[in-house]
C-alpha cells in the first residue's frame, strides 16, 4: 500500500514536471527545433513522461483489476480502486497548469494502464 501511495506522489510530480517543461517552450518558435537545440531539456521531459506514465498507468491498471475482481465477488480491493480514482483526480489538479499538456499526459497514462491490463485468469497483474 505504501508503494502505491509513493507511485501516486511520483506520478503527480512527474506530471507536474512534464507539463511545466512543455509550457516553457515558446509556441511561436518551431516546436521540434526547440527540443533539438536543447537536448537535455528534451531528455528530462521524456524521462518525466515515462516515469509518470508508468506510475499513474500502473495505478489505473490496478484499479481496473480491482473493479473486475470486485464484480466477481472478491473482498479487500477497495484501496486499489480508491487509489485509481485519486490518481484520475490528480489530473484535475494539473489541468490549470496546461490543458493540452495535461490531456497528452492523461492519454499516455490511460493507454499504458489499458495496455498493461490483463485478465485475472492470466495471473500477470501486479
Amino acid at each position: 500500500m505504501l508503494w502505491k501511495v509513493f507511485r501516486l506522489v511520483i506520478g503527480l510530480l512527474c506530471g507536474y514536471l512534464f507539463i511545466m517543461s512543455l509550457t516553457a517552450v515558446n509556441p511561436s518558435e518551431e516546436f521540434l527545433g526547440e527540443f533539438i537545440l536543447h537536448p537535455i531539456e528534451f531528455l528530462a521531459v521524456a524521462v518525466a513522461l515515462v516515469f509518470g506514465m508508468y506510475a499513474i498507468g500502473g495505478l489505473i491498471r490496478d484499479g481496473g483489476v480491482g473493479i473486475v475482481r470486485a464484480i466477481k465477488g472478491e473482498k479487500g480491493l477497495g484501496s486499489d480502486i480508491v487509489l485509481a480514482l485519486i490518481s484520475l483526480g490528480f489530473f484535475f489538479l494539473l489541468l490549470p497548469l496546461g490543458v493540452w499538456e495535461t490531456a497528452i499526459f492523461f492519454v499516455f497514462c490511460l493507454l499504458y494502464g489499458m495496455m498493461s491490463f490483463s485478465s485475472p485468469e492470466d495471473g500477470n497483474e501486479s
